[in-house]
């Protein structure tokens, strides 16, 4: 499949795209980089920095981040190589910088925003009134549902990403929200390596 037949976020074609629904009866499909960014980005760093303004959520962040800043190295080289993937595999696929550079750093700040939301700061604040398990679960399905609003992702889709959360919950027990990150980062890479280049079809 040709690059310029990628659509919305990982779709390969507009009719049947393989993480999107449908177009809506107006016709509107998350189509372009700016839809992504509007409708999902935006709500998920909105809602990161709600969380990162309650109180002892900087606490949290502080012992989360304290592995990396101990012991830097170990990233630094998983972040060298990581870069290197990006770059080869968008140069093997024949996409220009001009287009990756600010698809891999949106994929970035998704990472960074989604994780100190939904793996971090929304399972301890439940944790107060239920079991630590019951909070990632319910953590993981509001980042799921998230997904079908926001970027209008398949049922079968949103459901991957709840596991693909509860899993990253999991390796959030070792209380290293770096490493979460870096996972994140590469999964979301793989599953949507370029961005959308269609043009929106209508009023959302």
């Amino acid at each position: 499949m040709h690059p310029e037949n990628m659509h919305e976020s990982g779709s390969l074609d507009r009719a049947t795209g393989r993480l999107q629904r449908g177009p809506t009866p107006s016709g509107y499909r998350v189509a372009t980089f700016a839809d992504v960014f509007k409708r999902h980005g935006l709500t998920m760093s909105v809602l990161a920095l709600i969380c990162l303004l309650l109180p002892g959520s900087w606490a949290l962040l502080t012992t989360a981040t304290a592995p990396a800043i101990r012991e830097p190295m170990p990233y630094l080289a998983t972040l060298a190589g990581m870069l290197l993937f990006f770059v080869y595999w968008s140069r093997r696929h024949g996409f220009a910088p001009g287009r990756q550079v600010p698809w891999v750093g949106y994929l970035l700040l998704i990472s960074i925003v989604e994780e100190i939301t939904f793996r971090l700061v929304v399972p301890q604040l439940l944790q107060a009134h239920m079991d630590i398990r019951l909070a990632h679960v319910l953590s993981n399905l509001a980042f799921a549902c998230i997904h079908y609003f926001t970027l209008r992702w398949r049922m079968v889709n949103c459901a991957v990403t709840f596991l693909g959360g509860m899993g990253l919950s999991q390796l959030m027990g070792r209380g290293d929200l770096l490493l979460v990150i870096l996972v994140h980062w590469i999964g979301t890479f793989i599953n949507t390596p370029a961005p959308p280049s269609g043009e929106s079809d209508g009023a959302g």
